[in-house]
């Protein structure tokens, strides 16, 4: 939101604020929700997120039950959840080889077919669909069911909340990790001087919005972290030593010399076989005037 940039798994709008802790307004997937929005108001989006530091994708995971259970209350609620513009994400640490091989291709899966129908029929087939991978399929039906009250979902509603799911890792855990390296890199773009601390204030301020369960918004944060943004970085050019000589010679350097006009006529061409004698002609009567 601070540098201009797009949330994942959504339509690239522009990030207009961030709810945490949206329990008390309704949210089940309540860790925070983002909220997107077109500068005229649409369309708009949001991103509704649950944080769990590990899991384990299956029948019997309490952990993975809980995210479950709160993604389905969310996904039946028309006036929290639109499935044709938002999206539900379990946000956790480095996925295991066989949740991001095999939970993510499914719902990518998902995502691809046309019908719940389309869908089940790649399922079906074994050279289309490992065993792991419908394994993965019947931990999501086992928990959606049980999020149901026992209840048979069918396989339109199991295919229509896989479209809308998301399995997100991150690896803000680690200080030397991908995540954090995209981040300090975005806070670079601004005049900031120091963005690892820039990063670090606004990871304070977070916690203490969290606590509180608050809304981030520009309008929001302190002017301290608002103003560290406010200017773009210099634009980096590269320096004249490092050039070849010439490189930064102008157009209307070349085009000087006794061979000037002969250049400047030749550039008008365009493009021509040297190979055809009729070019070969026109060009020679061209020059010579």
């Amino acid at each position: 939101m601070l540098t201009g940039g797009t949330a994942p798994c959504v339509r690239p709008l522009p990030i207009k604020k961030i709810k945490l802790q949206g329990k008390y307004d309704g949210y089940n997937t309540d860790d925070f929700i983002v909220f997107l929005e077109a500068p005229k108001g649409d369309p708009k989006a949001k991103l509704l997120a649950q944080i769990k530091h590990s899991i384990i994708i299956s029948e019997n995971d309490p952990v993975f039950a809980e995210v479950i259970q709160a993604a389905w209350s969310d996904f039946q609620d028309h006036s929290l959840f639109d499935p044709a513009t938002d999206a539900i994400a379990l946000i956790t640490g480095p996925l295991s080889a066989t949740d991001i091989e095999n939970a993510r291709v499914l719902l990518e899966r998902a995502r691809h077919s046309a019908t719940a129908k389309e869908f089940f029929d790649k399922v079906k087939l074994g050279k289309f669909t490992s065993e792991i991978q419908r394994k993965k399929l019947k931990a999501f039906r086992s928990q959606l069911e049980k999020a149901n009250g026992n209840k048979d979902i069918g396989d339109e509603s199991l295919w229509l909340f896989l479209k809308s799911f998301r399995l997100l890792g991150y690896d803000l855990d680690e200080k030397s990790g991908v995540t954090l390296s995209l981040l300090h890199s975005h806070l670079a773009q601004f005049q900031c001087g120091d963005a690892p601390g820039l990063w670090a204030k606004i990871a304070e301020e977070v916690e203490s919005f969290n606590q509180n369960a608050g809304t981030i918004t520009i309008e929001t944060l302190s002017s301290e972290i608002k103003m560290s943004l406010s200017q773009h970085a210099p634009v980096a050019h590269i320096p004249a030593e490092l050039l070849k000589q010439g490189a930064a010679a102008t157009a209307a350097e070349f085009i000087q010399g006794e061979k000037g006009n002969v250049l400047a006529l030749a550039s008008l061409l365009g493009a021509w076989n040297e190979k055809s004698q009729g070019d070969q002609e026109a060009i020679k009567r061209l020059l010579d005037q």
